[in-house]
């Protein structure tokens, strides 16, 4: 395959985002089309195969659980939980920032994800932070950082991008990226914590609502949660296909409305996702990955490789998705990367999807943008966004010392 193909797949793939980005369209849409123009009338692949670039796997489970996910979410089984844990403080200001970490990581790590989870609990962080006078950047970053954390388990959306990409590669990545994460995210979060007044808040004791009690719906979906969670993580069971056993059951005992829960999938996501990979596929056929690799290995040495790794994928993801855009595109690159200069391809995927994870703060990336969008009329908006820029520009350095210090 001749070398000017495999750069225009490389200029396509950034011009998809580039585009996305500016235009606001959806990059997995731009990269079908780029993936068809570039595949069928560039290269002479046969539209079958460009189709079969789609990774069906990786959809199939993703749609899984982010209907399981729906149905929770639609019954108001995801939002007793976190009305529960803000009232486990007893109105001690200072445990809230803390809380919602907490709250937000064992949410995202149950199945939702980070994308999934922020969009719940933001809305109630910051009516709490309002309350309780806790500052609405720290809360904001307490609840990105906690749904980080959790949001890298194996059966999280994210975590299964990853894990499958990683795989695809031949690497078993699943449980060091996501112990690695929750070592990164937690280190971020107590930093930021002292950072942003977290220490100063009031010492006083405030009156919190009684949450509703749970019905007999609510009960239901936690139990049938907990035996899918089970079944796949002891059990081994398929992931994909567990979800959908749960999500049906679920809606055979009629415990949320079907319209609400189908309503609650990610679809824009998915494309995104899969729209990326299938354009990725074509780079990868006609060697665009290979020579992507390649330029990659002359920035770096085995020294370097995972803390420039991080930097790039934290650039990335500043201005676009870290599961949807940095990690299809990355991932695959980085078994060549670490073969060219001798570094270790488990320590890079880890380490660019921290550095793509700890920059979400960004007000133009998703959970940047989820937060300011919840924030209240009483809440400078202007003030979160400036300094959610600021953190998630911060975040580059962050990334990369954690890594060269070898602490992720």
């Amino acid at each position: 395959m001749s070398s000017l193909i495999a750069i225009i797949s490389l200029i396509s793939l950034a011009v998809a985002i580039a585009i996305g980005c500016w235009r606001r369209i959806n990059i997995g849409l731009l990269s079908i089309v780029f993936a068809f123009l570039v595949g069928g009338f560039l290269a002479d692949i046969p539209a079958g195969q460009i189709v079969s670039g789609w990774p069906l796997r990786l959809f199939f489970m993703l749609l899984g659980m982010t209907l399981l996910f729906g149905i929770a979410a639609a019954n108001g089984t995801l939002t007793l939980l976190a009305a529960r844990c803000v009232a486990a403080t007893r109105g001690r200001t200072r445990w809230l920032p803390p809380m919602f970490f907490l709250l937000s990581g064992v949410l995202a790590a149950m199945g939702p994800g980070n994308i999934a989870i922020c969009a719940m609990v933001l809305p109630i962080a910051m009516t709490v932070a309002a309350e309780y006078r806790v500052p609405p950047l720290l809360m904001a970053t307490m609840v990105i950082a906690g749904a980080n954390a959790g949001g890298l388990s194996p059966i999280a959306p994210t975590g299964i991008i990853g894990v499958t990409l990683a795989r695809e590669q031949g690497l078993d990545i699943g449980a060091q990226v996501f112990m690695r994460q929750i070592v990164g995210q937690s280190i971020l979060a107590a930093t930021l914590y002292f950072v942003l007044g977290g220490y100063r808040l009031s010492r006083e004791t405030h009156q919190t609502p009684t949450p509703p009690p749970i019905d007999r719906q609510q009960v239901t979906t936690l139990l049938v949660l907990a035996l899918v969670v089970a079944a796949i993580v002891i059990g081994r069971w398929d992931l994909g296909l567990t979800a959908f056993s749960g999500a049906a059951l679920l809606l055979l005992m009629k415990v949320a409305d079907e319209r609400t829960a189908f309503a609650a999938i990610p679809l824009s996501t998915l494309v995104l996702v899969c729209g990326v990979g299938m354009l990725v596929s074509v780079a990868q056929a006609v060697g665009g990955i290979e020579l992507m690799t390649q330029l990659l290995a002359r920035l770096m040495n085995a020294r370097t490789a995972a803390p420039i790794m991080a930097v790039i994928g934290g650039i990335l993801s500043i201005i676009s998705s870290a599961s949807g855009v940095v990690m299809p595109t990355l991932i695959p690159a980085a078994p060549g990367v670490a073969a060219e200069v001798g570094g270790d391809a488990t320590r890079i995927i880890a380490a660019l999807i921290m550095g793509a994870h700890v920059v979400t703060n960004s007000p133009i990336s998703t959970l940047g943008a989820l937060a300011v969008s919840a924030a209240g009329p009483e809440i400078d908006r202007d003030r979160l966004f400036r300094g959610l820029f600021v953190l998630s520009l911060a975040g580059l350095g962050y990334a990369a010392l954690l890594v060269f210090v070898g602490l992720v």
